[in-house]
């Protein structure tokens, strides 16, 4: 079998996997022929390929955190202003929370962090990488204060990403909530890395 089928039907079931848990199915109690029926592979193709249902989610997890990566990647690579870079971030969160966020909990939830997916550490290498080039295209256009350490404006862009992020998740928020939001985050940003 060619190395790009096993990736490709992988990636089928990692698929799969996550329509189920947007339809509402219970990762805990997903079963491997579910998996494989929504991907149209059979059982013994998925075994071929997986020991068990975990190292499938566990997988899956990892699908998730390189698509997360690679359409933030695509929103901050036009990025030469901090303005651009501000409205890039709170684009992503935007759609984050708005159409994968609930899906993303539901597989937390499910993985747990003392099952944390092998791999992880490649993935925080590779967002670092993404920060890394908008940081370094900002500074050298004058937006960011060329003084800051990588490790810090990779902080400060993280912290307002995640803040914004659990404050968009928010059950229970006050009219006009949002536009606070978005302002806020972009002046936490703006402060944080304008010289």
């Amino acid at each position: 079998m060619k190395p790009d089928t096993r990736k490709e039907r992988e990636i089928a079931l990692y698929e799969a996997a996550l329509r189920l848990i947007a339809r509402g199915v219970n990762p805990a109690a997903m079963k491997v022929q579910q998996i494989a029926d929504e991907a149209g592979i059979g059982k013994g193709t998925v075994y071929e390929y997986f020991a068990s249902k975990e190292e499938i989610l566990h997988g899956m997890a990892l699908h998730c955190f390189d698509t997360e990566i690679a359409r933030f990647a695509a929103l901050l690579e036009p990025c030469t202003t901090l303005q651009g870079l501000e409205e890039a971030v709170l684009a992503y969160l935007q759609d984050l929370s708005g159409s994968r966020m609930g899906t993303y909990q539901v597989i937390a939830s499910s993985v747990g962090p003392q099952n944390t997916p092998e791999g992880m550490d490649l993935r925080l290498t590779a967002l670092r990488g993404v920060l890394h080039k908008t940081i370094a295209a900002l500074q050298q256009n004058g937006e960011i204060d060329p003084s800051l350490p990588d490790h810090y404006c990779d902080f400060a862009l993280l912290s307002a990403a995640a803040g914004g992020l659990m404050s968009m998740c928010c059950p229970v928020k006050p009219e006009g909530a949002n536009a606070a939001l978005l302002q806020n985050l972009r002046t936490l940003i703006h402060r944080a890395l304008k010289p």
